[in-house]
């Protein structure tokens, strides 16, 4: 144990003190001389959060205020004036909107020329697969370098309808001339069928179901489904039937 002298004459004396009372052993008898801890009781221990109710549900202090006076507030707040103007003018900021146009941003990632490119090269390959199905139909040999050439004439004109529907395609007159577009296409592809020679039909028909498919891809959910009974009801009907 280490041995601190004391010296009456020396300054250091009441340091020499505290040092002595830190490193002495604590007394058997006697109040000590440090505090005792106390520790609270679980009546007293306060839970960190919010209050719960008698349902077990958090109450926060929002919920104290009555339904009335919140009403109040937010209508001197001019919040809901501000959203009002906002819906009309068609920033709305409501969840679906904001879905919405989140959705639109990611679609416009990926440049206009180069989704027509994609599509293009698909649709291309749609297009060879009806020109080797009619010819075989028929039983007309055709060979494999003919199609792909008759794919590589085909792709400018593909490529170019697919980048002005892709570009233009949130427009309301674009969404009509698709729809139109959609539903001629497709009647016209049940009228070769019903009507023409099978030579009509050879030519004509890869570009018509290519375009009808594509267009029904591309179109939203309704106007999909128009288009689809509107050549249906065309097929049912023939109403150039009575001109054979």
């Amino acid at each position: 144990m280490v041995s601190i002298s004391e010296d009456e004459h020396d300054d250091n004396v009441p340091l020499i003190k505290s040092l002595k009372e830190l490193t002495s052993e604590p007394r058997s008898t006697g109040n000590p001389t440090a505090p005792k801890l106390e520790y609270p009781s679980a009546s007293r221990i306060v839970r960190a959060g919010p209050n719960l109710d008698a349902d077990g549900k958090p109450r926060y202090l929002i919920d104290e205020i009555p339904d009335n006076e919140k009403m109040r507030l937010i209508r001197e707040s001019g919040i809901m004036n501000k959203y009002a103007k906002d819906k009309n003018h068609g920033t709305g900021s409501d969840v679906e909107e904001e879905d919405i146009l989140q959705y639109e941003d990611e679609e416009e990632r990926i440049p206009t020329w180069m989704d027509a490119l994609i599509y293009t090269v698909a649709l291309t390959a749609v297009y060879g697969l009806f020109e080797a199905l009619v010819n075989q139909q028929y039983n007309v040999e055709v060979g494999f370098m003919e199609v792909l050439e008759r794919m590589a004439k085909s792709a400018p004109a593909i490529y170019c309808i697919v980048f002005l529907t892709c570009r233009y395609r949130r427009m309301r007159v674009v969404n009509l001339l698709m729809l139109m577009a959609s539903c001629a296409s497709g009647c016209y592809f049940i009228h070769l069928n019903l009507h023409s020679p099978r030579l009509g039909i050879m030519r004509r028909a890869p570009g018509l179901v290519t375009l009808w498919i594509y267009l029904t891809f591309l179109m939203d959910v309704r106007p999909s489904i128009i288009s689809a009974i509107v050549v249906g009801l065309f097929w049912m009907l023939d109403p150039f039937k009575a001109d054979i």
